[in-house]
């Protein structure tokens, strides 16, 4: 659940202060239409990252941050190192 609040957070909320200035661009049919193909690939990358996190679960492995699943997927050695650097990335972003 929180991963998915991040990722929709993420993805939604800064293209949504763009959308009138999109809109005055591409007209109603198009930013609709890219609208609609946005959502649906935020819904897919969400229930993709659920159905990772309900495996793991049961497993017996819960990953409850993005950290947990890095770790998981990079190492314990490597995750630590990618995740500052995506986080000061994001911050000179």
């Amino acid at each position: 659940m929180h991963c998915g609040y991040h990722l929709t957070t993420s993805i939604v909320a800064p293209p949504l202060l763009s959308l009138p200035y999109a809109f005055t661009f591409l007209g109603w049919t198009a930013g609709i239409l890219s609208l609609v193909i946005g959502a649906l690939v935020t819904f897919y990358s969400y229930n993709l990252i659920s159905r990772v996190l309900e495996h793991h679960a049961q497993m017996g492995m819960r990953q409850l941050r993005f950290r947990d699943m890095a770790r998981d997927i990079l190492g314990t050695s490597c995750a630590h190192f990618i995740c500052q650097l995506f986080i000061l990335l994001y911050e000179l972003y």
